[in-house]
């Protein structure tokens, strides 16, 4: 007579354990909603009676070159990260890069970075590349966009944290960290590891998104400038702090991102920064209105996106 071989007990606790980290997420972030909302009404409540009676502008013509800064930025933004992918083997055209990005960035306001990711890959997946080159192209985007902010703090950002009494050696320790993870020799093993197509990845071309994410957040400090005089007349001086700002609150984003939610980080940093330059309660509020216009915009050029795609795809 054989034994008879009993079969291993089925886990069925997987679904409490999921229950129990969906609620944490949702705890958590509405831990950080609140803070946030502290924060942002302690700065208003400081200088209420500015707020109240402040002349508030609305310009027209700032509000155009800030939508097409944007629209700049973004398509700069997707070069680069077509660039990447493209880099690890199939060849997708920019048009299908452009709509797949601005589809999977609207994800990005969600709280928790899984759907950001989920969206991406399962976009990128429907046309046969697989979720580990994907993934792995996402993660080099982050690294090098965190570098790229690192380094335009220090050029324009070094008054800003001294002020706040924040060595720049932070930020040099997270370049030599990020230095070490986009060697050449690093990307070659991990993708051995990950068992990907290995593509040659040289210092030249790393160098070239380096420099080309550089820009974007330069363009976007410029972006920033542009939304607050929409409601407020900055001087011009005022340029390299507003960029110092934007990329500064930028890496501390980047340094989040993985972080279940870090909602509100950007309008609380970017309304610390600011008050520097402007009343505090004007500050959140430009702040606020910052968030929501460029959630306006990435809306707007989603659309555009979907129109172009689809009516390219469109038989005459």
């Amino acid at each position: 007579m054989f034994n008879r071989v009993t079969p291993p007990p089925i886990n069925t606790n997987l679904e409490p354990v999921a229950s129990k980290r969906s609620w944490w997420r949702l705890a958590f972030s509405i831990l950080t909603f609140l803070i946030v909302v502290l924060i942002l009404g302690f700065l208003i409540y400081q200088q209420k009676e500015q707020l109240l009676s402040f002349n508030w502008q609305f310009d027209w013509l700032f509000l155009l070159f800030s939508f097409l800064i944007f629209g700049l930025d973004l398509t700069l933004v997707v070069i680069v990260w077509g660039w990447i992918l493209n880099s690890l083997g199939k060849q997708i055209n920019f048009r299908t890069h452009f709509h797949y990005y601005c589809i999977s960035n609207i994800a990005k306001r969600i709280p928790g970075t899984i759907w950001y990711i989920a969206s991406r890959v399962s976009l990128y997946n429907a046309v046969g590349i697989e979720l580990r080159k994907t993934s792995f192209a996402s993660g080099v985007e982050v690294i090098i966009s965190t570098i790229a902010s690192a380094i335009v703090s220090l050029i324009f950002a070094v008054q800003i944290l001294t002020d706040y009494s924040i060595s720049p050696l932070y930020l040099g320790g997270v370049l030599l960290l990020g230095a070490i993870l986009i060697h050449p020799r690093v990307i070659s093993i991990m993708l051995r590891r990950l068992n990907l197509e290995i593509t040659q990845i040289h210092y030249r071309l790393i160098f070239q998104w380096l420099f080309a994410y550089i820009l974007i957040w330069i363009i976007g400090g410029i972006l920033l400038y542009m939304i607050v005089n929409i409601l407020y007349d900055l001087p011009i001086s005022h340029l390299g702090y507003v960029i110092g700002s934007w990329s500064l609150v930028g890496f501390l984003s980047s340094l989040l991102f993985f972080s279940p939610s870090n909602l509100g980080v950007t309008e609380v940093g970017l309304s610390i920064l600011l008050s520097a330059i402007l009343p505090s309660s004007i500050a959140v509020v430009i702040a606020i209105f910052a968030r929501i216009l460029l959630i306006f915009y990435e809306m707007v050029w989603a659309g555009l996106s979907y129109t172009l795609r689809t009516g390219r795809s469109t038989p005459a």
